[in-house]
């Protein structure tokens, strides 16, 4: 006499038969899935690119597109590799090494002069503002640059604050010969500060002071001498493309650089809810200040007042003409560069895309 089978059970049997019947369909559908990724990463175009410093807040714009997969969507296989300064970045790519670089745009024009052949190019100028300054606590006493006289400047070998020193100075007035430079490693700068072993430094303002304030220093504790505010008022951080890359992967940089303008107009807009892009390449700086130095350069750098209308990105010919006969006379060279030796215009993205919010 035969048995029922419950009805829970024959669906469950039903179900079992069905799923071994397709099983070798679904591994295959499986393997395609799988596979489906690394087919996509394969078709990526590696892109290597070298910043102007180490990992902070500061450069956040790149590590949010780079985290939000703005390069891969271009199709591009990014690389961000830091370095010791513009200098360092600059040869870097003028080398052959980078197909882009960020660097400031008075180093670029120095380099420029002394490697026509070689030097990279600006595709995008960052900084409407250059962050350039002697930064001193103001317990030393030095509010303007005539204060630096016989006093000791710590000074960097490869960063474009420290490499513009002179070409500021003489258009200050000051005479170098009588301050003291003396070469210190970006790692110990804030700190020789603070101990007195310096007077002042050269940097960046938002590397210098977000680094003095992780160490308890407050902001009205600081002096800023800006070298905008005599007379070398000069476009700030730009991303530079590699000879070779403008030359061969001409359309690669036009895909980074939109990439980076739509990365950079999210950090700018909302530093708080970007700056964990950053941890994969600082997991050790506190989140609250980076985010604080994210906001100051957004606000203060890239994005002030000045490119409310046209965007991040916006550049006046006239003055960064002017910017380059400045930069030329400051370094007593004879001769100066041309808007076309330094910039290429061609890779900037449509105004309705480096619109910040």
């Amino acid at each position: 006499m035969s048995r029922a089978i419950p009805f829970a059970s024959f669906v469950s049997r039903l179900a079992a038969v069905a799923v071994r019947a397709a099983f070798p369909s679904l591994l295959a559908a499986f393997a395609v899935t799988a596979a489906a990724p690394s087919a996509q990463a394969a078709d990526l175009v590696p892109f290597k690119v070298v910043l102007n410093f180490q990992a902070d807040g500061a450069l956040n714009g790149f590590y949010h597109a780079l985290a939000k997969g703005y390069y891969r969507d271009a199709g591009l296989d990014v690389t961000l590799d830091h370095s010791n300064g513009s200098a360092d970045a600059i040869a870097r790519a003028a080398g052959g090494l980078y197909d882009v670089a960020v660097g400031d745009i008075a180093t670029l024009t120095e380099f420029t002069l002394k490697n026509p052949d070689t030097a990279p190019r600006a595709v995008f100028l960052l900084y409407n503002r250059s962050p350039q300054a002697v930064i001193s606590l103001k317990k030393s006493g030095i509010a303007k640059p005539a204060d630096l006289a016989g006093r000791v400047l710590g000074v960097g070998a490869a960063d474009a604050p420290s490499r513009m020193f002179p070409a500021f100075a003489n258009l200050a007035g000051v005479d170098v010969s009588k301050i003291e430079r003396r070469q210190i490693a970006p790692r110990v700068r804030e700190s020789m500060l603070m101990g007195g072993q310096v007077d002042a430094v050269t940097g960046f303002d938002s590397t210098v002071f977000f680094n003095l304030k992780n160490n308890g220093v407050k902001f009205d504790e600081v002096n800023f001498i800006y070298y905008g505010d005599y007379g070398l008022d000069v476009y700030g951080n730009a991303i530079l493309a590699s000879r070779a890359a403008l030359r061969d992967k001409a359309d690669l940089v036009r895909k980074f650089v939109a990439a980076s303008a739509r990365g950079w107009r999210e950090a700018i807009a909302d530093p708080q809810g970007t700056i964990m892009a950053m941890r994969k390449f600082n997991e050790v700086a506190p989140l609250e200040n980076e985010t604080e130095r994210l906001a100051w350069v957004g606000r203060r750098l890239i994005a002030p007042p000045a490119t409310k209308e046209q965007g991040i990105g916006y550049y006046d010919k006239a003055r960064l003409a002017l910017n380059l006969k400045q930069i030329s006379q400051a370094f007593g060279l004879d001769k100066v560069l041309t808007v076309e030796d330094i910039y290429d215009d061609r890779f900037l993205p449509p105004r309705e895309e480096r619109l910040v919010k």
